[in-house]
């Protein structure tokens, strides 16, 4: 099945980015030449560090229930570390790290909405992301949903 971008979900800091409209994971190995060679005069070199960075692109919202601009912009700028994990909604499965935003800029155009895009710099290993559960209130009570099952606590 062909996944789509809408079911690749940013969270940083445990809230997904509002209004995501894109976002990616880009990895790279640096590596370091050697002497040796192949039999043929192929270079053989030893992969060495691994870095990755998270960009993402969202339309401008504001709400306690997601991390918008407003928040990120504070993190950015207190050069605070943070947590994000992008997961795929369908399978609750994907990857988590830590980060420090690299880049985060804003623009808009006449009669459009204002957009913004980031880029996190990650800190450490990428590791499998936990299950996310998600939770809202309404006036009957309290609802929890991991992806598989939905449960209501009752007041």
């Amino acid at each position: 099945k062909l996944q789509t971008m809408t079911e690749l979900m940013l969270y940083i800091n445990d809230l997904p980015v509002g209004c995501l409209l894109s976002n990616g994971l880009s990895e790279s190995i640096s590596f370091i030449k050697t002497c040796k060679s192949t039999q043929n005069m192929g270079q053989k070199q030893l992969g060495q560090l691994h870095s990755y960075s998270i960009n993402f692109e969202a339309v401008y919202a504001v709400s306690e229930s997601i991390i918008g601009w407003d928040e990120l912009k504070d993190l950015g700028r207190s050069r605070t570390m943070m947590d994000w994990s992008m997961v795929n909604l369908d399978t609750n499965e994907g990857d988590a790290g830590e980060g420090f935003l690299e880049s985060l800029e804003i623009s808009g155009t006449s009669e459009d909405f204002i957009k913004f895009t980031g880029v996190i710099t990650g800190y450490g290993e990428i590791v499998d992301a936990e299950i996310i559960y998600y939770v809202w209130l309404q006036n009957v009570g309290a609802y929890v949903d991991n992806g598989n099952d939905e449960y209501v606590f009752v007041n």
